[in-house]
């Protein structure tokens, strides 16, 4: 199926540096852009794409050899991926349900040793590129967009907050898609570098494939399992804004330590995501090994927990990533009521965001990602999306800035100010 052959490898070379000597082609790179104590250690190249699978269904994923723990396939499992029967309108850049693509070259960066391991498959590896030069050409906006204005978001969140007291929910994360065009196709690798910049993540990604980009800097690991059958995800949830006074900066940070609402989002997640995993785990092995820690990124802090579990025997990892997908922490409790209320009303399908990024590997490995904090082109056009969980003591104003605060880190790479979202 994939064969990998290790190759000669390059002198270390900073990964970012490095992918560059791609720009223009069609390439994947899971880039660890911020080290945490969990995660940020390992990045990926994937260059040469020589076979690409997409489809609507779980039965149309790509098989996978039993030995082994390299990525073979790389892409997106977009949001349509979900398993209800309700579905929104058309997102305004539209890619397939599922994307993988498996490539001729691979490249896996060692953070901590500070080396590179190079591998090709069955020899099918074009003539290395000459070193090209990103355009550094000044993005322009034509247009700028969103499914919901302020008004009409807030006046969801108050509906949703009636839904939980009626007791149809536990919590719903409600979203908002903004979206456009630029006055021209703009150089995908700036802005990725940008996004890079202004907001690094341990869960950073460049899928470029032909007029389409995914640019991410997620923060959030969906889902991990390891070749011995270790299932490990971390969902966020609880969430506040940085400041760039150091004293009031940590003064939020000792607010969202103690803020019973954010705690109490994260546990329903907690608890959502234990049972998922619980129908793919050996039994009493599912275990909560760290409870809502405060972990800070350039732009906010996230409440985060750490679930562990043993994979059952005949489990493949489709299965468990089917089990647990979408991630709890973009639904909400119980999933599928939540995930009813959240497409009616948002009214547009989310796509790639709320889905999973990242690589399928032999031996039923994968390490994914939860799609936030992603700006996905097409040509000259664009869309982004931001939500945030709403429980019973959410209040319709801070949710709605809530949303602004996780957009910053695009903003940032497309070159515009918070006003300019608060204005929709």
């Amino acid at each position: 199926m994939s064969d990998w052959h290790p190759s000669a490898a390059p002198s270390w070379e900073e990964p970012l540096a490095f992918a560059s000597r791609f720009i223009g082609r069609d390439i994947a790179f899971l880039y660890s852009s911020l080290q945490e104590n969990f995660s940020g250690n390992t990045s990926y190249l994937f260059v040469d794409p020589i076979e690409e699978i997409t489809g609507t269904q779980w039965a149309q994923l790509p098989a996978l050899p039993a030995d082994g723990d390299l990525p073979i396939w790389v892409g997106h499992l977009g949001y349509g991926m979900r398993e209800d029967d309700t579905r929104g309108a058309a997102s305004p850049v539209t890619l397939p349900d599922f994307r993988l693509i498996r490539y001729a070259r691979l490249y896996r960066f060692d953070h901590d040793a500070r080396h590179i391991d190079a591998y090709t498959c069955n020899g099918k590896v074009t003539d290395a590129p000459e070193l090209n030069i990103a355009t550094n050409a000044p993005v322009t906006l034509a247009r700028l967009d969103s499914n919901l204005t302020r008004a009409t978001y807030e006046s969801i969140v108050a509906a949703t907050i009636e839904q939980i007291r009626d007791g149809n929910f536990y919590q719903a994360n409600i979203t908002r898609k903004f979206f456009g065009a630029f006055t021209h196709a703009p150089d995908s690798w700036q802005l990725f570098t940008q996004l890079c910049t202004a907001s690094p993540a341990p869960y950073s990604a460049y899928i470029r494939h032909k007029s389409t980009a995914i640019l991410s800097s997620s923060p959030e690991c969906f889902l991990k399992i390891t070749a011995d059958g270790t299932i490990t995800t971390r969902p966020i949830k609880g969430s506040a804004r940085r400041h760039s006074d150091a004293s009031a900066d940590k003064k939020i940070r000792e607010q969202l330590l103690v803020s019973q609402k954010n705690h109490a989002e994260n546990l329903m997640i907690v608890d959502l995501m234990r049972n998922d995993l619980s129908r793919v785990s050996e039994p009493l092995s599912v275990e909560v090994v760290e409870q809502s820690a405060l972990y800070s990124y350039s732009t906010i802090h996230h409440l985060i927990s750490t679930i562990r579990a043993q994979k059952s025997a005949g489990i493949r990892a489709y299965d468990a990533v089917r089990a647990c997908f979408p991630a709890g922490s973009m639904t909400g409790a119980p999933k599928i009521a939540a995930m009813h209320w959240c497409t009616a009303q948002e009214k547009l399908e989310r796509g790639v965001y709320s889905g999973a990024i990242g690589w399928f590997g032999a031996g039923d490995t994968c390490d994914l990602s939860v799609v936030i904090r992603t700006l996905i082109l097409d040509g000259n056009r664009f869309e982004f999306q931001v939500g945030g969980g709403i429980v019973a003591d959410s209040t319709p104003g801070d949710e709605w800035r809530e949303t602004i605060t996780k957009a910053r880190g695009i903003l940032s790479a497309l070159g515009l100010k918070e006003e300019d979202l608060a204005a929709l």
